[in-house]
């Protein structure tokens, strides 16, 4: 079911096929085209035959079943398809694969707009597209897509549970996450850095899969979903997909691990989403990402959530909250100092290189980061640089102590014996969130439970206030529920 080469015909003809005209406009346009064909230079035999099997709808289905599976709950548009080489009438054939048009009723089904639309005449008809998803591929009224639904079901009889250890607090929240699930309501996870999120879904996780379900675990940053996938595949043993920019990992699974950006190419496909750092850019700030996970839900599916720094919108939208305000160790979060002291920065490296310890000086913005590279004599990472792994990896072998970083390493990474830093802490880069998360990354080792955390600026915003305000108060719930090691 395969094309040898991709051709421009081959896309007309489709692109006429698998529209919303009537039948006799559909069989012009393919007259068209094939005369348009034959008068041209070009040859190709499957041209020919594509012309005649859809002109005469007079073809037998070739059904690639791994292509299916492979592609389970995928949206894909004609050009996508034949990216593939894809013979996309053998494909609709199936019952396996269903025509949609993203563009219906003053709705966008690709990104949820109902209000920003361009509409112009054709020599056939008035066409309407989104003009708010266009780097998703165009959404119009007259194109159909195609969404793969393909009832395979993985075995996981055999499945173990990992081998894990939860504190009282983990474990609490694991078994009302599982109550949740059951009863079909949306929780929400709002936990400290450190708190250890990941190990209080492994119950969720491994209910959903024993029962069949499909389980997505999204999340924003590349950099996460490699880590995290790493992880549950080491501790659960099983195969995982994984989707990000870099790469593509699509196997006989179940469980999908992305970044939220793909999720966005799934349609009514998940029974249950998981949505890791659900606060972290771009998620937090882009309504189609926000759709993009309601789209890709089976009716009736379950959402949970999953953050140190929820916004008020998510507190809103789930059905219940579980707070886990003390880490794993039981200490209590280091609390942030402000310094407007000129000399705070040099004191602040001089102490670290007198010491063991290590330090990160975060940064608003790339331009910040280099200039202060170059003054102080340090490394700097950012997500534009090419050689961010190798930096990174000689910082976690201590190879220098001391790195200035975007707020690249805001989240998900953990270094034993650091202290923190925000240069100009009062840029608006900074907001409450990411200062919350970056005072996160100290202190989170059983070892090492405390450190500094400057935010060092020329005056106090309210961001830093709200941030302090808010590790205060998990502080006090902790102590209030007498969680923490006195």
């Amino acid at each position: 079911m395969y094309f040898d080469e991709y051709s421009e015909f081959i896309h007309a003809f489709y692109s006429a096929y698998y529209s919303s005209y009537d039948e006799k406009i559909k069989n012009k346009i393919l007259d068209d085209v094939y005369s348009e064909y034959l008068e041209s230079d070009f040859f190709d035999s499957q041209i020919d035959n594509l012309f005649l099997e859809l002109k005469n709808q007079n073809f037998e289905a070739q059904i690639d079943y791994d292509f299916l599976e492979k592609y389970n709950g995928r949206i894909f548009s004609i050009q996508e398809l034949l990216a593939k080489k894809v013979k996309i009438h053998y494909l609709v054939a199936s019952q396996y694969v269903q025509k949609i048009l993203t563009l219906k009723n003053n709705k966008c089904l690709q990104c949820g707009n109902k209000k920003d639309f361009f509409s112009y005449q054709n020599s056939f008809s008035q066409v309407t597209y989104c003009k708010k998803c266009l780097h998703l591929g165009i959404s119009d009224n007259i194109n159909f897509k195609f969404i793969i639904n393909y009832p395979n079901k993985i075995d996981y009889s055999g499945l173990n549970f990992p081998n894990i250890s939860l504190s009282s607090e983990q474990d609490k929240v694991s078994k009302k996450l599982l109550e949740n699930i059951k009863v079909g309501k949306n929780s929400l996870v709002w936990a400290v850095c450190g708190a250890g999120k990941t190990e209080i879904i492994y119950e969720t996780l491994f209910y959903s899969l024993k029962l069949g379900k499909k389980v997505c675990i999204a999340i924003p940053r590349k950099d996460i979903v490699k880590e995290l996938a790493l992880r549950i595949k080491k501790d659960f043993a099983l195969d995982i997909n994984i989707l990000h920019g870099d790469e593509k990992i699509l196997l006989s699974s179940s469980i999908y691990i992305m970044t939220t950006h793909q999720l966005t190419k799934y349609y009514k496909f998940f029974d249950l989403v998981i949505v890791d750092e659900v606060d972290a850019f771009p998620y937090n700030s882009d309504s189609i990402l926000e759709y993009g996970l309601e789209k890709s839900l089976i009716d009736k599916a379950n959402i949970i959530f999953l953050s140190a720094t929820p916004s008020k919108k998510i507190k809103n939208f789930v059905d219940d909250i579980f707070k886990i305000p003390i880490r794993y160790h039981k200490h209590l979060l280091p609390l942030p100092k402000i310094s407007c002291e000129k000399d705070r920065l040099e004191n602040f490296i001089a102490e670290i290189k007198s010491t063991n310890r290590r330090a990160l000086i975060f940064v608003a913005d790339i331009k910040t980061g280099k200039e202060l590279a170059k003054k102080l004599n340090l490394p700097f990472v950012s997500s534009k640089e090419e050689k961010r792994n190798e930096i990174l990896e000689n910082f976690y072998n201590k190879k220098f102590n001391i790195l200035i970083t975007t707020t690249i390493l805001e989240r998900g990474v953990t270094f034993d014996y650091l202290d923190v830093l925000v240069f100009d802490a009062s840029h608006q880069h900074f907001t409450k969130e990411a200062l919350i998360q970056i005072a996160g990354r100290v202190g989170r080792k059983d070892y090492d439970t405390s450190g500094q955390i400057i935010f060092f600026a020329d005056k106090k915003t309210k961001n830093m206030t709200l941030a302090i305000k808010e590790i205060r108060y998990m502080n006090a719930l902790a102590k209030y529920r007498k969680l923490n090691i006195r």
